[in-house]
């Protein structure tokens, strides 16, 4: 899907213009024309769409305090341009970056003067602010293009799942289900002391139609709840750290490979001796880094093998970049990045990889007659 951000403004001569629009020179002269003409269609704050032909905008007017214009005020539009219509609930999420990159231009109190770049004769003394406040508006425009193309793209079915699964309630009950069939009633009952302000319907509705689970009426009254498959996030070897293993094998080892080995394999033999209850915790934690889409980004990243730290913002988008530190910080703190220092240079790795599988829940592979094959896990 292409697209295209564009900052459209209220030139108090010339009218309504595009200002700026990123990627730069992707924005026709006709379409920045009928961009800034839909201006006028509003001048209450807010969102709305627009379609024309084989585009689609979603536009957000607003307005920023200015010492310069007429009023007092700048009048503005941010506006995000599809080749296609975008789903529905795509729609609140394009809102909510717009109101953040309102909410940013109007902290700044100068950033007003920025619009007048090419006014500079007019604002004496004033130059070098107009180049600066320029210079960060087209640079927060740049920024809302790549959380634009960030936030729309197409989720891997691993992510799918795991924003699901980072819901305490639907991780939780999916536990509950897992020890065996409970009768709805008794279902309902737990669900309600546990998660108070969820409706339980919602919750049986989504895990149905997820085909999670399978509600099976016993006579005219009693229902039971089945589950009918569990999902779970597991830590497992990265494989460029058993890649090396293999090179090892060959007596093709390295310095780097030398200090890398010990710490994945020490890990482990350290997570294999956590108890049940620290390893559903875990389980948890796993889904919610799966589902961010920064973390989930470098993961993306490292698990094609060992990365230098300053090669990393040239091979992640520019959404992650600019969270990077505090993701990172993150995955350390929870084993699942390991940083090196080696030869003046710095290393990021996996220290544990994550893997998403659905799996036949075990209280009924234990029904199974012993000669019946074993369901396999299916691995996203």
């Amino acid at each position: 899907m292409q697209t295209i951000v564009a900052l459209s403004w209220f030139h108090r001569k010339i009218g309504p213009m595009v200002f700026y629009s990123y990627p730069e020179g992707t924005l026709e002269k006709t379409l920045s024309d009928r961009i800034a003409s839909i201006m006028d269609q509003t001048v209450n704050e807010g969102m709305f769409s627009h379609s024309f032909e084989n585009r689609f905008s979603m536009n957000y007017y607003f307005e920023i305090h200015s010492d310069w214009a007429r009023g007092s005020n700048e009048m503005l539009m941010a506006s995000i341009i599809f080749n296609r219509q975008i789903p529905r609930e795509m729609e609140p999420i394009i809102h909510t970056l717009c109101t953040e990159f309102a909410d940013k231009l109007r902290k700044n109190e100068d950033i007003y003067t920025a619009f007048h770049i090419h006014e500079m004769k007019y604002h004496e003394g004033e130059e070098d602010l107009i180049v600066k406040n320029h210079a960060l508006i087209t640079g927060w425009i740049e920024d809302l293009y790549w959380a634009t193309l960030e936030e729309t793209r197409e989720r891997t079915e691993e992510e799918k799942i795991a924003a699901l699964l980072t819901q305490e309630h639907i991780f939780f009950t999916l536990k509950k289900l897992s020890k065996g069939p409970i009768t709805l009633e008794g279902l309902r009952d737990w669900f309600h002391s546990e998660f108070s302000n969820f409706r339980f319907k919602d919750l049986m509705d989504t895990l149905v139609d997820k085909q999670f689970i399978f509600i099976n009426q016993i006579g005219l009254v009693e229902k039971y709840v089945l589950l009918l498959k569990e999902v779970n996030a597991e830590r497992i070897p990265p494989d460029s750290v058993i890649e090396y293993l293999d090179e090892a094998s060959e007596q093709v080892e390295s310095e780097l490979t030398n200090e890398i080995l010990p710490i994945v394999l020490e890990y482990f033999s350290e997570h294999e001796m956590k108890n049940p209850e620290d390893l559903e915790k875990d389980s948890f934690n796993l889904f919610q880094i799966v589902s961010d889409r920064r973390k989930y980004g470098i993961l993306t990243v490292l698990r094609k093998g060992i990365s230098k730290k300053d090669r990393l913002p040239n091979i992640i988008s520019k959404q992650i970049i600019n969270h990077l530190e505090n993701s990172l910080d993150f995955l350390k703190q929870h084993d699942i990045v390991e940083e090196m220092e080696h030869e003046n240079n710095t290393y990021l790795l996996l220290k544990s990889d994550i893997q998403i599988k659905t799996a036949f829940p075990e209280y009924l592979r234990k029904l199974l007659p012993k000669d019946e094959e074993k369901e396999p896990d299916r691995i996203f």
